[in-house]
């Protein structure tokens, strides 16, 4: 069945599959395409955006992912999980003479909300947001389970990692992009289990290598020429990495001598009838992307361990039946049109920032609730009663089966993940009745002390910089060199960074493929071909038969 998108205007196709699953969660069929049902969700998550402000429970200062003039009480996570704080206080009966969601937005803005997103337990990483089960980390974004690991985003199962975009089971690894089970890897991209490298690209399974695309099961190669240990270890003692200079000039061959590697249309490994991008150990896994461990899924985004779930963006760890959820995860059924909903979770639909909680409708801030509508306690049969009711409402005004609005995200526009995959301006935004968040360099105003020069070789480095100022050679922001990050680079021989964290993740986003298909042909057999590489990339497309045949 084609549909055309209210929003882009672009026509989409609406599967038998889709259909089905529409049918099993009593859904209609989306008015939106994937995409822009993704921005939609993308819209309610800040995954980058921290702030100082007060507590508004204890009036203590606290790191929030909310600034201070959000429109609603944002309480410390030791305050919100507190006694003290009932999400039933802000119950209202449901009124049929009006929208949802705006009865809705009523009952979240006078619902506290947690200050920043962390599932616990979280050990001395006060500055982690949308993390969880973290220790010794900090300025670590839409990551599980790290231990030192410092400015990274979709970082999983890692140790001692710095600089990371889409890494997973990672150990001592800088700069690297989309790498999975790696050690002392630097200045990396789309490596897999490979180790003691530096400035690779479409590796797997090499060590001791310095420069090098496509390669497979390789060991002492520089710039993609083979060497012998002795020649290569003779190469690595004369290249000091801790020089800055030099590190740039370095970055500059690669792209010179490493311009055009091969890759395959796709990123994946161990997928059975998948289609998409970075997916690993997915079955049915339809228009998906950064996937672990799915099966059934179809649009969904940032997802490990979860069956039967369509457009689901952002964690899983044993979802199921999850339709239209953003950052929901650990041991979910059946969650409809849920926001930040974790941990036990069931048979919610239009909930947020709610947690271990059952059989709630329009509901914000609950924890260990159930039976609750618009944060209002019912009974079981009055509840079941009441539900189909409101459903039938909602229906009538348009607002069933539409996630929740843009236009009353907790974020401005720009502060959220939709800015990064699909930016507007701020006008673009006015027009589109979004909010936008005015830069006030609040961020910057908290540091102290003088600026500071930076060495070019880390040895030159002195133990006070940490106390000092660095400013952006790119923006002009500041900021501070932590010394758990000094200590990685002295012990790593990585020269000091002279961009901010956000020009940083900025760089290695850029890097990575959006979340597009394009048609295009193998670029050498000729055969039609579906991808995230868009026409203008550097990189040769082969399918993936052309692929292995090539590379392996």
């Amino acid at each position: 069945m084609q549909q055309s998108c209210k929003q882009c205007r672009q026509t989409f196709e609406i599967f038998p599959e889709d259909q089905a699953f529409y049918r099993e969660m009593d859904a209609p069929a989306p008015t939106l395409c994937y995409f822009c049902r993704m921005i939609r969700r993308f819209s309610h998550r800040n995954e980058q955006y921290l702030y100082h402000r007060k507590c508004d429970s204890t009036k203590k200062q606290i790191i929030s992912s909310f600034s201070a003039d959000k429109p609603f009480p944002v309480y410390s996570i030791d305050a919100w999980w507190s006694d003290q704080y009932d999400p039933l206080a802000s119950g209202r009966p449901y009124d049929f003479s009006r929208p949802f969601f705006e009865q809705f937005l009523e009952v979240r803005n006078a619902t506290p909300r947690l200050a920043l997103q962390q599932q616990l337990p979280m050990e001395n990483s006060d500055f982690c947001h949308a993390a969880s089960r973290c220790k010794n980390c900090y300025l670590l974004f839409a990551s599980n389970r790290d231990d030192d690991c410092y400015y990274g985003c979709w970082v999983n199962d890692c140790r001692s990692c710095i600089d990371g975009l889409n890494i997973e089971g990672c150990e001592l690894c800088y700069e690297c992009v989309s790498c999975r089970d790696c050690y002392d890897l630097k200045w990396s991209r789309d490596c897999t289990n490979c180790k003691n490298a530096f400035f690779l690209r479409y590796c797997s399974g090499c060590s001791d290598c310095f420069g090098g695309s496509n390669l497979v099961n390789r060991q002492y190669v520089v710039f993609n020429e083979q060497k012998t240990k002795e020649q290569y270890v003779a190469f690595l003692a004369q290249v000091n990495t801790g020089s800055f200079a030099l590190i740039e000039k370095i970055k500059t061959k690669v792209d010179e001598v490493l311009h055009d590697p091969i890759a395959k249309c796709f990123h994946g490994t161990d997928v059975e009838h998948c289609r998409g991008d970075y997916l690993r150990n997915c079955r049915n896994a339809f228009t998906c992307f950064e996937c672990d461990r799915c099966e059934d899924v179809r649009y969904c985004m940032c997802l490990y361990d979860a069956k039967n779930c369509m457009d689901h963006s952002y964690w899983g760890g044993r979802a199921e039946q999850t339709y239209e959820c953003m950052a929901c995860g650990y041991d979910l059924f059946h969650l409809r049109f849920c926001n930040i909903c974790w941990s036990n979770c069931s048979d919610l639909t239009y909930c947020d920032n709610s947690f271990s909680s059952r059989h709630c409708f329009g509901c914000s801030g609950l924890k260990k609730n159930e039976y609750c509508i618009l944060n209002k306690q019912y009974t079981k049969q009055e509840y079941e009663d009441l539900v189909p009711r409101i459903i039938e409402h909602m229906r009538s005004t348009g607002e069933w089966g539409e996630f929740f609005p843009a236009s009353q995200s907790a974020f401005c526009y720009n502060e959220s993940l939709a800015q990064q995959h699909e930016p507007l301006t701020k006008a673009q935004a006015r027009t589109c009745n979004l909010s936008w968040h005015e830069e006030d360099d609040e961020r910057g105003e908290q540091y102290l002390g003088p600026d500071v020069s930076i060495p070019d070789d880390i040895r030159d480095v002195q133990d006070d910089l940490c106390s000092k100022i660095v400013r952006c050679s790119v923006t002009g922001k500041p900021f501070k060199i932590i010394p758990q990050e000094l200590k990685f680079y002295r012990e790593h021989s990585i020269p000091l960074p002279r961009s901010c964290p956000d020009e940083r993740y900025a760089r290695r986003r850029s890097l990575r493929n959006p979340r597009r298909f394009w048609m295009r042909h193998c670029q050498k057999c000729k055969k039609a071909i579906e991808t995230t590489y868009a026409p203008e990339c550097p990189e040769t497309v082969f399918c993936e038969a052309c692929y292995l045949s090539t590379v392996y």
